[in-house]
């Protein structure tokens, strides 16, 4: 299997743009793994193009760039919950599927695709991982940019951390409380700020974790 990308390259001095590109972690990629990762594509093409009509019938599209437009980065990653279909993603190749979406995204891509495109702080990416969470916990614990600065932190990006913090899920919607991300994800920083995470078992960070949300719901 194999995800379809489009690249700009310079060949024999000439640049080229949208060229198409086959990759995957699996080599060599044989003919049926660019015709399933063509069949990807068009699905992807087809996806997009239901999903911006539905957003602009829903008047959901004209959110972009304003106050409120987490309602609409939320319903995108909903679409975009294909990517745990290993029969249509294979997982290992994953981590190439976020620029493949961009090509196909139109009036969905949140502007110019920029460098981070297609990397660990894709626009849509996070879109997808939002949308991992119930909605009501998502609007209460604070606005796009608030979710943006925890899914951009080097910290919250350990898998340890993300476990800890689904698992938790439950906790964070007890408390009751109004745009509390930012404040909680401060409060993570500071704790293992200058701490090499590749040193902690999972239990330590875990337990870390714990008291300082102990500590978070008291103050």
């Amino acid at each position: 299997m194999a995800i379809l990308i489009r690249e700009s390259r310079v060949i024999d001095g000439t640049e080229y743009h949208s060229l198409k590109v086959f990759k995957s972690d699996k080599f060599p990629i044989t003919k049926q793994d660019e015709q399933k990762a063509l069949a990807l594509d068009d699905y992807i093409e087809r996806l997009f193009g239901a999903l911006i009509e539905e957003t602009q019938k829903n008047n959901l599209l004209r959110l972009k760039n304003k106050p409120g437009v987490i309602e609409l980065w939320y319903h995108v990653g909903k679409y975009l919950q294909f990517v745990d279909n290993s029969n249509l993603v294979n997982p290992s190749d994953r981590k190439y599927i976020w620029r493949a979406i961009w090509y196909h995204a139109g009036l969905l891509a949140p502007g110019e695709m920029k460098a981070r495109a297609g990397t660990q702080r894709d626009h849509f990416l996070y879109c997808y991982r939002l949308a991992k969470y119930d909605f009501d916990l998502v609007k209460t614990a604070g606005n796009w940019r608030a979710w943006m600065d925890f899914f951009d932190s080097p910290i919250v990006s350990n898998d340890h951390v993300l476990m800890w913090f689904e698992k938790n899920i439950p906790h964070f919607k007890a408390l009751n409380k109004r745009n509390w991300l930012r404040e909680f994800l401060k409060n993570v920083r500071n704790r293992f700020h200058d701490i090499d995470m590749t040193f902690l078992s999972v239990k330590e960070i875990q337990d870390e974790l714990d008291l300082l949300f102990i500590s978070f719901k008291s103050s």
